[in-house]
């Protein structure tokens, strides 16, 4: 009887730590060409395109309103916490504006907020991009 329970709790056991570990989020790889809208605090809709090169947790790349106008990113990092997928990265435009990308996979889209200060002014939008066809 006793090695009967224990061969009942050894499956449950494997059993267990199967289903844990199929249902750990898989690392998502955010490599490629994203493509959507930027949503700024006032309202006003325009274009983004984003591409990303991801290795490990550092990400490359190139972001801005269209593929004719991309300028490189900096700090890009990926980072999962809890089965939550989060980039953040740095945009310097042309006329020396950083722009703060705060983005989190969701349902297979990158969302999130761009930050940007200006002239002592701070500027906000929302971003929601997918991957290009």
């Amino acid at each position: 009887m006793r090695l009967r329970k224990m061969l009942v709790f050894a499956a449950a056991l494997l059993f267990a730590a199967s289903t844990l570990s199929a249902s750990q989020a898989k690392p998502v790889d955010l490599t490629g060409t994203w493509t959507g809208t930027l949503t700024r605090s006032t309202g006003e809709e325009g274009p983004a395109h984003i591409v990303l090169k991801q290795k490990g947790t550092e990400v490359t790349g190139t972001a801005g309103p269209g593929p004719d106008r991309q300028v490189e990113i900096a700090n890009g990092k990926v980072t999962t916490v809890k089965g939550v997928t989060s980039v953040t990265f740095d945009a310097t435009q042309p006329n020396g504006t950083v722009m703060k990308f705060d983005l989190k996979v969701v349902e297979g889209r990158l969302k999130g907020k761009a930050t940007a200060e200006a002239n002592g002014e701070k500027r906000e939008g929302t971003i929601d991009v997918g991957r290009a066809k």
